[in-house]
Order: C-alpha cells, then structure tokens, then sequence
C-alpha cells in the first residue's frame, strides 16, 4: 500500500500514468543484518562493478561518503553503521576487499560441475 500510494502522488505531481518501477526490479525480503549489510555493500560497489568509477567514493549520487564519515550529510544513521563496524576504515575495507561471484557465459556452463 505504500508503494501504491507514493505512485499515485508521484504520478498526479508529474502528470503520468503507470507504474514506476517496471522491468527487472523486485522487491526482497531482507531477513538477516548480515544480508542487510551484503546489500548495502553491493549499492556501495555498484558503480565500481559496472566501471563507472574507480572508488565507490568518487560516485557522487551515492551515500557511500557518509558511511566512512568524508562528507557529512542527513540520510544516514551513523549508529547504524557503528553497530558492526568499529571505524570507518572497517566499513571501507568490507566494501573494498569483497570479489563478486563472476558471471559465467552461458555457453561455458555446460563444462562446469555443479
């Protein structure tokens, strides 16, 4: 019912129809912190794993910057970060030392054992 009521609002203030969240996205349950922070580490490296940046620090739509406390903003709550972090640091480190799984080409999966 949120969702349903933020799409109507969104649609009547900019004059359109239809739903805004189409395609491959989905909603999932998170059901652990530990997988709460795997998601929060995949936002963070998303735009380093797609090769739009270096650093997830250099992506400025990102509140990558108020996790490791380099810029201080609003939308962040530094104590839910401390909570299993102990510094700064840390958080960067769990960001930066994690290797995604690599994609296999389809093609080459059939040689793979499962």
């Amino acid at each position: 019912s949120v969702f349903t009521s933020y799409v109507k609002a969104f649609n009547k203030a900019h004059s359109r129809t239809g739903t805004l969240f189409e395609g491959p996205f989905q909603a999932k349950h998170v059901d652990s912190e530990d997988y709460l922070f795997h998601l929060c580490r995949y936002i963070h490296r998303n735009p380093v794993d797609s090769g739009l940046v270096i650093n997830p620090g250099d992506w400025e739509f990102s509140n990558y910057q108020e996790w490791i406390e380099k810029r201080h903003g609003a939308l962040v709550d530094l104590s839910f970060v401390r909570s299993h972090f102990t510094s700064p640091t840390d958080y960067e480190k769990f960001v930066m030392n994690y290797e995604p799984t690599p994609k296999i080409d389809v093609a080459l999966k059939r040689f793979l054992f499962d």
